[in-house]
């Protein structure tokens, strides 16, 4: 992967001519650094108001996709007239509150007592922590001593043993989820949103951190950018890298600038 401003002259032309600019944003490692407990990743005012000029500019369309629930990153953003996907695309809120897609609830009683057994099971080793997000529980480990989180993936997969086809386990940066498996990931939440704008004209970007982010960027390869944010050491599909949520902030900075420059332009509905 190459760093992406260093193709930024080339890239700010493309953004510059676009009738239709829209821009995909994962939450935690991308908007907002990974720390130690969820609730704790809270969105910089900073990118808040990044997003909200963004948004005011004619042809940008901006879109907040989350592994976390659609309440959870809808309030941490903070940010109206958006996009919100939560749960990895199980559940879609386009902007103005208008609903996109909802989580299937068939499986919420399965997934109580799924919960219950992996709690009672892991429940005492220290640092773990279980956020329940509707219809996914995350299993967070990354305070969890090395020598006993091992102990983890053996549990979810003795307790879905039983359950096979109906749901499946994603890892994500020290968390390992549950979910159903229902056929929803990232990728197809993005084919769907795009589906909406244009495709004459149309430029998306994808900016992600995580394994459950390169799905997106499949979908997009030669249909728009993808932005692996971290190492470059990291295997991605991505087509370029940003370093740390510090650089997509310069990111969303030029984009705006560009935009700005490039005066009025019809928006699509």
């Amino acid at each position: 992967m190459k760093h992406l401003f260093k193709d930024w002259s080339t890239l700010q032309t493309r953004i510059r001519q676009a009738r239709n600019l829209f821009l995909f944003l994962d939450y935690d490692g991308t908007l907002t650094p990974i720390v130690s407990r969820p609730e704790r990743a809270l969105c910089p005012v900073k990118v808040k108001r990044m997003l909200e000029t963004l948004r005011d500019l004619p042809g940008v369309h901006l879109a907040v996709i989350s592994g976390r629930s659609l309440e959870d990153v809808r309030r941490k953003v903070g940010v109206a007239g958006i996009t919100y996907v939560g749960n990895h695309g199980l559940e879609i809120e386009k902007p103005g509150g208008r609903p996109g897609k909802r989580a299937p609830s068939l499986r919420t009683p399965e997934l109580r007592e799924i919960t219950r057994n992996v709690q009672k099971a892991l429940r005492d080793l220290p640092g773990i922590l279980f956020e329940e997000k509707g219809p996914i529980l995350s299993v967070h480990y990354r305070n969890v001593p090395l020598e006993f989180s091992m102990q983890i993936p053996h549990v979810v997969k003795e307790e879905l043993r039983s359950r096979k086809g109906r749901w499946k386990t994603t890892s994500g940066k020290m968390v390992l989820e549950i979910r159903p498996n229902v056929g929803s990931d990232k990728g197809k939440a993005v084919k769907q949103i795009l589906q909406a704008i244009p495709s004459s004209g149309r430029l998306p970007f994808y900016l992600g951190d995580d394994q459950t982010d390169e799905d997106a960027f499949r979908v997009l390869k030669g249909r728009g950018i993808s932005i692996f944010i971290g190492s470059p050491r990291f295997p991605s599909g991505a087509d370029f890298f940003l370093r740390n949520p510090a650089e997509v902030h310069e990111f969303l900075r030029r984009c705006l600038v560009v935009r700005r420059a490039s005066g009025p332009a019809p928006r699509t509905p």
